[in-house]
């Protein structure tokens, strides 16, 4: 039975899941929690993982494996969740591997009418985005993620999308100029646990310790661009 941790530090809502494979292999979820972090994500990472731990009766030995959101996000939250758990990783000889943001949120939301399209605050007028399939687990990727203005949601796919995240609330009504017609719909909060879902299935078809942890930050961080 394969146990797995699963954080998600990209946005200002942090979470924690436990999960573990059932008999027929599919995901179980055991355990989740989550946080509205005014401060950083490192301060409370690993106290929630701990607290959860706890109440789900695991010791740190029963866990098998380790994932954690990679972006695009919040350039320190990023760096914290993939930095944590590849130290626990290395800590236990526990294999880590990181899983999209974008990704676990399309999968979080699950089935949808129409392709489903997540976006999320970058700031400066700009949102995350990306295209995936109406209602596939894991989703298929129709469009990789991007950085840009949000009607750039409305290109690369077919039929009406399903748009949805934190970051589509603040641009619905530059959607609706462009032509769309659709109601912005929040994704689940359970980014984690859907992240983690995405991890077991990767270790189940093969994946191996370190995939897919290297951050996707999509805009260079702010230093660099001063520079």
């Amino acid at each position: 039975m394969t146990r797995i941790v699963a954080l998600d530090t990209s946005g200002r809502w942090g979470g924690v899941a436990l999960l573990q494979a059932g008999p027929s292999g599919e995901a179980l979820l055991v355990a989740e929690a989550g946080l509205i972090l005014g401060d950083s994500h490192a301060v409370h990472a690993l106290a929630l993982l701990g607290a959860l731990l706890a109440e789900a009766g695991w010791s740190r030995e029963d866990v098998d494996a380790y994932a954690a959101t990679r972006g695009p996000g919040s350039f320190t939250g990023i760096r914290v969740g993939l930095g944590t758990v590849r130290g626990l990783g290395l800590a236990s000889s526990r294999p880590c591997l990181g899983v999209g943001t974008l990704e676990a949120a399309a999968e979080a939301f699950g089935p949808a009418a129409g392709e489903r399209v997540p976006l999320l605050p970058a700031g400066r007028g700009e949102v995350y985005g990306a295209r995936f399939d109406a209602e596939d687990c894991p989703p298929e990727e129709i469009v990789a993620p991007w950085l840009g203005p949000p009607e750039r949601a409305l290109a690369g796919g077919s039929g009406e999308p399903v748009i949805f995240g934190p970051g589509a609330d603040e641009v619905a009504a530059r959607l609706r100029d462009a032509g769309w017609r659709g109601p912005a719909r929040r994704a689940p909060t359970s980014i984690a646990a859907a992240a983690g879902r995405l991890a077991l299935l990767r270790l189940g078809s093969g994946a191996r310790d370190g995939d897919g942890l290297s951050p996707l930050y999509l805009r260079p961080p702010d230093a660099q661009l001063a520079r």
